[in-house]
């Protein structure tokens, strides 16, 4: 009995002795593995938990609800585990649609969404004159320690971009790992990892996901208007929307925001933003010039292009152009992890969010909106 105890404690003494080599291991090594365990996943709602960035925006306004979907595509949403649901025609919201114990009050995770917005900024930060040309190299903004790309490398994600003695899908989101470059990028921010980028000349040119030319496009925006993100976003998109309050995902150790990722802010915001991009801005204080409104929204793609779901400067464009239905001609959309969507329809002047914890099918999702010719 008593050698069967002292094996014991022996062992208990190994297993502690390893537990704690290992956990040193991991903070010399891959330090941002503890965090990333003790904050978990970023949620799909708003929980109040966290550190967080405020974005700005105006008073809440009081408006009615609007008509649930019809009938084709509530089932489409309920059936794909959507949360949220709204359309927007002429300015005016016509279809409004939540999940079980969802409402307009919730804030949602915007996931990828905000690179979309964050691509907004940085045209709308060449015609403001604060980015001199997309073939400015990062280096100008962000210094030696920037890889050798430019500004329109990051904004089409052609960046090519590789970490350092790592193999080249690392750095892309679909190889994510804890232990990996994405990870470090997420605790401990952008400024943590730029030493390391470097670039493959074979896969330059070539789209490739890759969350960090987002952050990198936030550190250069931050640098061009010398003020943070969240402020930037605030005063040229969000406000001027009309959107209420948001909060943005900061990294876990520095008081930067995730350029890439996490958002939480309502469905109905999503609409404002939505609409002021489609409309570009307002008569008065147009969001950009119109050539490159254009470019932005609706650039001169062929069908093949579009149906290929083409990536532009940070969003996707793609075309409905299916016999016998009222909904039709290009479109731009905006894609978060799982099930985030906003589409920007300019030919029929239509605005659509949708939120869920997994896609929906891209075009029926439109089609199902209005009955057919």
């Amino acid at each position: 009995m008593k050698t069967n105890m002292k094996n014991l404690k022996r062992l208990f003494a190994v297993v502690v002795l390893i537990t704690g080599l290992v956990s040193v291991a991991l903070f010399a090594f891959a330090p941002q593995v503890p965090v990333l365990i003790r904050e978990g996943f970023p949620p799909e709602m708003w929980t109040g938990k966290g550190r967080y960035a405020l974005v700005s925006g105006v008073s809440e306004k009081d408006l009615e609800h609007a008509p649930s979907l019809p009938t084709t595509a509530q089932a489409r949403f309920d059936s794909s585990g959507g949360r949220a649901m709204l359309v927007d025609q002429g300015g005016s919201l016509i279809f409004e649609s939540y999940g079980q114990d969802l409402g307009p009050s919730n804030r949602l995770n915007s996931f990828s969404l905000v690179k979309s917005l964050v691509g907004a900024l940085v045209v709308r930060a060449l015609a403001d004159g604060h980015i001199t040309s997309f073939d400015d190299p990062l280096r100008l903004y962000l210094g030696p320690d920037a890889p050798t790309i430019s500004v329109m490398d990051a904004l089409t994600m052609t960046s090519g971009l590789l970490y350092q003695s790592e193999p080249a899908k690392s750095v892309d989101d679909a190889g994510f790992s804890p232990f990996g470059p994405l990870a470090r990028l997420h605790v401990f921010g952008i400024e943590a990892v730029m030493a390391d980028l470097d670039v493959d000349l074979t896969a330059k040119g070539q789209f490739a996901y890759q969350s960090v030319n987002t952050a990198l496009l936030g550190a250069v925006l931050e640098v061009a208007y010398d003020k943070p993100l969240p402020q930037l976003l605030s005063e040229l998109i969000w406000k001027p929307a009309g959107a209420t309050n948001a909060r943005w995902q900061m990294h876990s150790k520095i008081d930067d925001v995730t350029a890439y990722c996490c958002l939480f802010a309502k469905p109905r915001d999503w609409i404002r933003v939505g609409r002021y991009l489609l409309d570009n801005g307002t008569p008065g204080e147009p969001f950009l010039p119109e050539y490159l409104w254009r470019e932005f929204i609706l650039p001169d793609l062929t069908v093949s292009q579009r149906h290929e779901s083409t990536y532009g400067w940070h969003l996707r464009h793609d075309i409905l152009d299916r016999e016998g239905e009222r909904l039709a001609g290009p479109f731009a959309y905006f894609m978060g992890h799982g099930g985030q969507m906003l589409y920007i329809l300019p030919e029929s002047d239509m605005v659509v969010v949708r939120f869920g914890d997994r896609l929906q099918l891209l075009h029926s999702t439109l089609y199902e909106l209005v009955p057919k010719t």
